[in-house]
């Protein structure tokens, strides 16, 4: 992977299930209609299909970034961001673009997707900064039948 931009007390690692343990934030995956003990599983099997780091900060993991490799040309990215990483947006966005940018490089992409759920406006503005359009909307798409947006990035 190409290298991940440089944040003062920042760096990345791979991605391991115990890293969302000291994660601030995660509630609302944990309590949702999924349930905790599948929503670690989904991660579990989504960080097995391609590439995911971890993000650090002074030691404390602040967001996963990850990318399933859905076949040949074609990944889902996916992350958790903890509140924390939310006081970085601009670190957060660098990242998640560096990521996003080497996944596509690397796997020779042509298309990169993710959902967002349609009712977080902070999420959409995420998916626009990283160069995602929007695609479609997907009614009751979630475990607790929210409604969902996927992007894309071609």
């Amino acid at each position: 992977m190409e290298l991940l931009p440089h944040v003062p007390g920042g760096y990345f690692l791979p991605f391991h299930l115990s890293h969302l343990n000291n994660m601030e934030g995660l509630e609302s995956y944990r309590n949702s209609a999924m349930g905790n003990e599948a929503f670690e599983k989904q991660l579990l099997v989504q960080s097995m299909s391609g590439p995911a780091v971890t993000a650090f900060l002074y030691g404390k993991p602040v967001a996963v970034f990850g990318c399933m490799l859905m076949w040949k040309g074609v990944g889902e990215a996916w992350s958790i961001l903890s509140d924390s990483s939310k006081r970085y947006p601009i670190a957060l966005i660098r990242g998640a673009r560096a990521f996003l940018d080497s996944c596509t490089s690397s796997y020779h992409l042509h298309r990169l997707q993710i959902t967002v759920k349609t009712s977080d406006a902070v999420a959409i503005k995420f998916a626009h900064a990283l160069k995602f359009i929007p695609e479609c909307n997907m009614e009751k798409y979630s475990a607790d039948q929210e409604d969902y947006t996927l992007f894309r990035r071609i």
